[in-house]
């Protein structure tokens, strides 16, 4: 079995730090020498959960939202934590193109092989394997992966 890598961050809850957690994850998966296109997945991916945790876990000032990345042998794990114990609804399967958001969690279910969240003693962690060959998500490559703070 192939070494299991691990990177572990923590950032303060508010939106511009979602753009921190992304060039973090960006620079230790290209430290891990995994490739582009599975870089980018996990990259977004990274970029919609911390999202949703700065936008949705009503985490005040002062809380914290933790990033961990998991590489091993397949997949590549991607772990948002946040002090909020609401576990994420049901996602639905039809894209509402008129929503101002919503499709974030839509958008990690096609991305990911599996994902999921498990309640923590404070909050919860929401958790996403990336396939290590997952091909191209034709994302525009000049374009960001995800704008600072949104979903």
């Amino acid at each position: 079995m192939a070494e299991v890598k691990t990177d572990s961050s923590r950032y303060p809850s508010h939106p511009v730090q979602v753009r921190s957690a992304r060039h973090h994850a960006e620079q230790v998966l290209r430290d891990w020498g995994v490739g582009d296109s599975t870089t980018d997945a996990v990259v977004y991916v990274a970029c919609e959960l911390a999202s949703n945790a700065v936008r949705h876990a009503c985490t005040s000032q002062g809380r914290e939202f933790g990033l961990t990345l998991r590489l091993l042998e397949n997949i590549v794990r991607v772990e948002v934590r946040d002090p909020d114990p609401t576990l994420p609804a049901d996602i639905a399967q039809e894209e509402d193109l008129e929503a101002d958001g919503g499709r974030g969690l839509l958008i990690v279910d096609r991305l990911a092989s599996s994902w999921g969240s498990a309640p923590e003693v404070l909050g919860k962690t929401i958790w996403a394997d990336i396939p290590l060959e997952i091909a191209a998500a034709g994302a525009d490559r000049t374009a960001p992966l995800c704008a600072e703070g949104t979903s």
